[in-house]
């Protein structure tokens, strides 16, 4: 099984309301099951899109069908419309993007979506999206504590993801042309959602997303956090990336480092109810093999860098 369809499975088996860890579906009978997806919007289309893309599936098992239906959805219709409710949709999904920080800002907006997952919804987070549903960042003064402020703890634990460290791969992504891949290790966790790959490492891309673990924080709602893949290398090891000065020209300046090897990288949790499954890294990205870095300018046809 290829990368890509790797990510497609490990979808389709959260989705399809596995018998330890699933969402109960909008409409079934003995031949269908479909599970409706709320996939939240971005400032940047193509990363909803490409989310909204990699879920788009329909299988068939045992005569009956499967099919997961998304929909986009943005801050009105959820703030304004309600529109976030178990007779709507079964699953939200929260793409890596800035957007939804800022959106969770408003109290009705998180209001919604922890309700939505205490009363029975699932979540599935990927990367800003992980660190959306966490406790928090967990680190000194920075700009992560403004970000912090708007976290919705639905999941018990910190993210590991610093704005001069895993951030820089965010920043100096050059969006589809970045994202290294990098190995995480797949633990026999139990849980269906990577059952046929336990024991195994996987390739899967990386664009400065969380290291997560657990918080410990005393939350009633907050169930146990079960390790679904663990990052088995690290970013500035595998993709070496750098700060950069001028000095009669562009020289480096130093190395970014990253420190999230042995951290989470999947985990799976509940809130009430509700499932959530947490990504740090992009399983709804295509992996590559044998390739290179690029690192100045980081965009093609400019002089400049982001964030140098």
């Amino acid at each position: 099984m290829n990368r890509a369809m790797m990510c497609v499975a490990i979808f389709v088996l959260l989705l399809a309301g596995m018998p330890a860890f699933g969402i109960t579906c909008c409409r079934e009978n003995q031949d269908f099951v479909e599970i409706r997806v709320a996939v939240y919007d971005s400032v940047l289309k193509n990363i909803s899109r490409e989310a909204k893309d990699a879920v788009e599936y329909s299988w068939e098992e045992n005569g009956t069908k499967y099919e997961i239906v998304p929909s986009m959805i943005n801050k009105s219709d959820l703030v304004r419309k309600h529109v976030l409710t178990e007779g709507n949709f079964d699953v939200l999904l929260m793409p890596g993007s800035g957007r939804p920080y800022f959106d969770a800002y408003d109290l009705r907006w998180r209001k919604e979506v922890k309700k939505f997952v205490e009363d029975g919804g699932g979540y599935v987070g990927i990367c800003g999206g992980a660190n959306l549903a966490s406790m928090g960042f967990n680190e000194k003064l920075s700009i992560n504590n403004v970000l912090g402020m708007s976290t919705l703890g639905i999941a018990n634990v910190y993210v590991n993801d610093q704005q001069g460290e895993e951030w820089q791969y965010l920043w100096k992504s050059n969006w589809k042309y970045g994202l290294p891949p990098v190995d995480v290790y797949i633990p026999d966790s139990g849980n269906p959602v990577m059952e046929g790959f336990y024991g195994t490492y996987r390739s899967i891309r990386y664009g400065g997303g969380p290291g997560m673990y657990p918080a410990g924080v005393k939350n009633d709602k907050c169930g146990e956090i079960v390790p679904l893949a663990i990052y088995a290398e690290e970013p500035m090891e595998v993709a070496p990336i750098h700060y950069w000065k001028w000095s009669n020209g562009w020289k480096i300046a130093a190395n970014i480092t990253t420190d999230i090897k042995g951290e989470c990288a999947a985990i799976a949790t509940t809130y009430g109810k509700g499932r959530i499954v947490l990504f740090g890294p992009h399983p709804e990205k295509k992996t590559f093999f044998g390739g290179h870095i690029e690192e100045f300018p980081v965009r093609k046809n400019t002089r400049f860098t982001w964030f140098i």
